[in-house]
């Protein structure tokens, strides 16, 4: 019995190991992280809460935009203060996140490390009042092409990416440079299938009709651009889809 017993050991071990590592490998799986896919809708919207007349410099500007905090200054949660957060070092550079009429919001070094929160105009330098207007100009334009583009419509001083992004990639397109820039237009246009009936003979010599699909031109739109920018729409009969009206953004705003 002993000697059985001796031989049977090594098998028990092993599935004494066996079970020791499914035991880790279930543990190890309870406590490494479950990545989360997020939706293709969840993606585009943006993380950041956005404050009711603040302007907010993701999604306008593609570089960081830098400032300096001149003195000792408190930063907080929100516009109006509602949690202190500490207070930014004196003499350091900061990113600025968003503008309103009274406060940045800026992101910098604190004593407990770097926070991100809103402080008052009076304590950052380097941030001219001509710039402040462009940014608010470049924000309302924004919104007026957000609003075009989720309507699919076009309109005067759109520029180029921003058309495609509205009524995707063009039928036809054509560019240009010339002396006097560099011109370019784009045409859309809609076909209907038209059905035709015909009359032939099948491999027996039978008479067999077949119906055959022709792409016929129903409309079409007609967009010229000058500098990148559109400065013409043009629109074929039976096309609507401006409804009638030729609206007009301001042309691309340079911050830089």
């Amino acid at each position: 019995m002993k000697r059985s017993f001796l031989r049977g050991q090594p098998m028990v071990a092993l599935v004494a190991f066996c079970l020791l590592c499914v035991l880790a490998t279930a543990a190890e799986a309870q406590l490494r992280p479950i990545p989360v896919r997020k939706s293709k809708a969840d993606r585009k919207e943006s993380s950041l809460i956005r404050e009711d007349g603040a302007v907010y410099l993701e999604g306008l500007v593609n570089k960081e935009v830098k400032a300096r905090v001149t003195a000792p200054a408190p930063i907080y949660t929100t516009l109006t203060a509602d949690r202190w957060l500490g207070n930014l070092f004196a003499d350091q550079e900061v990113t600025v996140l968003a503008i309103s009429e009274k406060a940045y919001r800026v992101r910098g070094r604190a004593k407990q490390g770097q926070v991100a929160g809103w402080v008052g105009k009076a304590m950052v330098e380097g941030l001219s009042e001509e710039f402040e207007g462009n940014l608010t100009k470049l924000h309302e334009r924004q919104l007026l092409v957000d609003d075009l583009i989720e309507n699919e419509q076009v309109a005067l001083g759109m520029t180029q990416e921003e058309v495609t992004e509205s009524l995707g990639e063009p039928s036809k397109q054509a560019a240009k440079i010339d002396q006097s820039g560099h011109t370019a237009t784009f045409e859309y246009i809609t076909y209907d299938r038209i059905p035709q009936q015909t009359t032939a003979r099948d491999a027996f010599g039978r008479l067999v009709q077949t119906v055959t699909y022709v792409e016929v031109e129903t409309g079409k739109v007609t967009i010229e651009f000058e500098k990148g920018v559109v400065k013409s729409i043009a629109e074929s009969e039976g096309v609507d889809r401006q409804s009638g009206v030729v609206r007009v953004v301001p042309p691309p705003i340079l911050l830089f």
